[in-house]
Formats: structure tokens, C-alpha cells, sequence
């Protein structure tokens, strides 16, 4: 993404998929239930094959352990296709329903969602694996909205609202289709079943042990570009004897590892500054081996953004206008860390090399970065999620 030209041509993308689908669902429509009698509590809906042991689940969780029973009742739809696990079994242990429909067709899905009469149905997964997207073009809720698993607008005029907030929120109205609803601090929070003290984190900075600066990411491939390699590799260059560290099971293949020397080289970084951990799943304490994370643009981290922070691993990123390039810049300014976004790449840089020599203040946020979070809006789990339910309320109240 090199211009907002470029940017409003993704959205534009994703309306054409989204007008396919709309037609296709105004020629097989579902039958609407009569209106339910005024008053009563809201019902909400969660669509998501992902409310289990996923990222999507971790971040979602303070709204299942803080439900708004007072005033909601609280609906849940999955398509998962495997087995139930522990988180998933919690979450509808603390529901009014979960509807768990692994075989469902998209239009009986609709019709069946329609059938429970709510008042918003928000999506969790976009067009993600297992989570079925086409069944909010019928409309099955009266209000509509998209968050969490999908970092951009899913391109259904079906779809009312995008959860964001005053930092993830994109600069121009242009760059999404849905209208904003917007959270008063921070668009996630940090769920109990990852960030929690079992991830230990070891004394001292990496630095201090390994005699050297360890950059590094544990983002997918799917966000590295050359862009992305060779700015990483000019960084990991301006620091005398520095290393860079890629923690991802791909780092175990030949391919990976060559495309990624190479893109170094070319930087002047030999092989021997460049690690691979090639792990999966059990990454979280190699953290404890990276001095400064850096962040892929212009699709930022999200989950492994909060991750790193966590493990009292300073990140920089770099900023841009839409909501899928701001998601990093959200989660470091609720951890009063915004300074560590730049808007351009000479700052990027500029910003982790002078982080690389600042060993003072990371050694600060080594001790302290995980308590300053706990008691951020990321880590006020409770807060976060009375926010969410008023957040939702006001805008089931203010359609009525």
C-alpha cells in the first residue's frame, strides 16, 4: 500500500466480492420472524468458528467471563469443524445458546440465525478459515457488525458497524465501508488464557547475555514483503554485531531460509546474524532471546504485537492510514508506548536503532512492561468489557 489511491482500491475489492454475494443471497431469501414484544433484554450474537483455543477466542474471552447478564442474553454461532476443546466449552457454558452448526448450509445458517430474533449479530472472522461470512447478507440481525479476525472491512453493505477505536480507527471515512463503532480506548483486551504468568519471562536483557542486540519477529510470512526484509536487514546492519531472529515453524524449511538470507545479504547482514527458531506453538519463550521486536508493515501484528509486549519485548511499527495498518500503533499507545510508531520508513529505522542503544529504558520495560499493562486498558479486563456491552447497547438503543 503506497497511496490512499491504492488503499480505496482494496475496499473497492472487497465490495465486488460483496455485491456477488448479496445478489446471491436476494435470490434465495429467508423468511423473517414476527418482531419480538418491545423491552425485554438485548440479544446479541456472536458469529465465529474461532471462539475456542485461537487467537480469536484469547482476545475474545473477557466477554464471556464478564457477561452483561442484566441487560444481555447472549447468543454464540460456530462452524467449527474439529472437536470442542476446554475454551470452547467454557464459552458456552456462559452463553444463553451456542449454536454449533458444523455442517450447515450459509442460507439455513441465516434463516436459523434469524429465527433467534437478535438485535445485533457482530462477525469475528471475516472470510477467515471455517467462518462462514455470506450468511451476514441475508441479514439475519437487525444490526450487523464485523470485528476481531479480519483486519479490514468485509464488503457487505449488510454489515452496519466496524469495531475499532480512537487509535485503530482509519483517518479517512473512504477506508472502510461500515460505520465505525468505536471503543473508548482499545479495540481488544488481553484474554486470561495467554497473557498470565505462565509465560515466565528470564532476568536480565538478552543483550546482557548474548553480548550482542537481538532483533526479531515472530509475525507469518504472509505480511513480509522485500520491503519488509530488506528495512528489517538495513536495521539489523546500522547495529554493530546485531542479530536478527525469525521465531516461525517456516524457518525449518530450505526455501524460507534462502529467500530470506538472500533479501540479508543483499543488506550486508551474513548468515551468521540471521537465526532461525522454527518452532510452532510453543514460541512465547523465545521472546526471552529478542531484545526489540519489529514490526511488519503495512500489515501490522496484532496478536503477536500483545505477545511481545507481554514478554517485556519493546516493538516498533510503523503507522499508516487504514485500520489493518494501525493495529500495532493501538496496542503500543494503550500500553503508553505510542512513541514507537513512526510514519515513515526512515523513522522506522531510525526509531530501532536508537531503541537498540537506549538500554536503560529497555531494561525498565523488561521489569515493568508486563504490570504496566496489567493495569492499561488492555489488561483491565472488566473495564473493557463493560465498555464493549455499553458500547453495543447504545447502538441497539439508538436504532430502536
Amino acid at each position: 500500500m503506497k497511496t490512499h489511491a491504492d488503499r480505496v482500491e482494496l475496499v473497492e475489492q472487497h465490495r465486488i466480492w460483496g455485491r456477488s454475494v448479496e445478489a446471491a443471497a436476494k435470490a434465495a431469501p429467508i423468511t423473517r420472524p414476527p418482531p419480538r414484544p418491545a423491552g425485554g433484554k438485548i440479544r446479541l450474537g456472536f458469529m465465529s468458528s474461532d471462539l475456542r483455543q485461537h487467537p480469536v477466542g484469547y482476545f475474545a474471552l473477557p466477554l464471556f467471563d464478564h457477561v452483561d447478564r442484566e441487560r444481555f442474553e447472549v447468543f454464540v454461532y460456530s462452524y467449527n469443524l474439529g472437536k470442542s476443546d476446554p475454551l470452547q466449552e467454557y464459552i458456552a457454558g456462559q452463553v444463553e445458546a451456542y449454536r454449533w452448526w458444523p455442517d450447515i448450509s450459509v442460507r439455513d445458517a441465516a434463516q436459523a440465525i434469524a429465527d433467534d430474533q437478535l438485535d445485533m449479530l457482530i462477525e469475528l472472522g471475516g472470510s477467515t478459515y471455517m467462518n462462514k461470512l455470506e450468511v451476514m447478507a441475508w441479514r439475519p440481525a437487525k444490526l450487523q457488525a464485523s470485528w476481531l479476525g479480519y483486519p479490514h472491512s468485509a464488503g457487505l453493505s449488510t454489515i452496519d458497524y466496524f469495531v475499532c477505536d480512537p487509535y485503530s480507527k482509519p483517518e479517512q471515512p473512504d477506508l472502510l465501508i461500515e460505520q465505525p463503532l468505536v471503543m473508548p480506548h482499545t479495540w481488544l483486551a488481553l484474554g486470561r488464557a495467554v497473557f498470565s504468568d505462565q509465560h515466565p519471562m528470564t532476568d536480565g536483557l538478552p543483550e546482557d547475555r548474548n553480548g550482542f542486540i537481538t532483533f526479531g519477529t515472530a509475525n507469518n510470512p504472509h505480511k513480509y514483503s522485500r520491503e519488509v526484509l530488506r528495512t528489517w536487514a538495513k536495521v539489523t546492519a546500522s547495529v554493530p554485531n546485531a542479530r536478527f531472529a525469525f521465531v516461525r515453524p517456516e524457518g525449518g524449511t530450505s526455501a524460507f531460509r534462502e529467500n530470506v538470507l538472500k533479501e540479508f545479504a543483499a543488506e550486508g547482514v551474513p548468515e551468521d546474524r540471521v537465526i532461525f527458531h522454527a518452532v510452532r506453538g510453543r514460541h512465547m519463550p523465545f521472546y526471552n532471546e529478542i531484545d526489540i521486536t519489529l514490526d511488519p508493515f503495512p500489515l501490522t501484528g496484532g496478536t503477536t504485537t500483545t505477545e511481545s509486549l507481554w514478554m517485556g519485548v519493546p516493538l516498533v511499527s510503523l503507522r499508516g492510514e487504514a485500520f489493518f495498518e494501525r493495529l500495532s500503533y493501538s496496542i503500543l499507545s494503550n500500553a503508553g508506548l505510542g512513541d514507537l510508531c513512526a510514519t515513515t520508513l526512515e523513522g522506522y529505522r531510525d526509531l530501532a536503532v536508537g531503541l537498540a542503544g537506549d538500554r536503560e529504558r529497555r531494561r525498565a520495560l523488561r521489569t515493568g512492561l508486563r504490570e504496566t499493562i496489567r493495569n492499561s486498558p488492555l489488561g483491565r479486563t472488566d473495564v473493557w468489557a463493560r465498555d464493549f456491552y455499553d458500547m453495543v447497547a447504545g447502538a441497539v438503543e439508538s436504532r430502536r
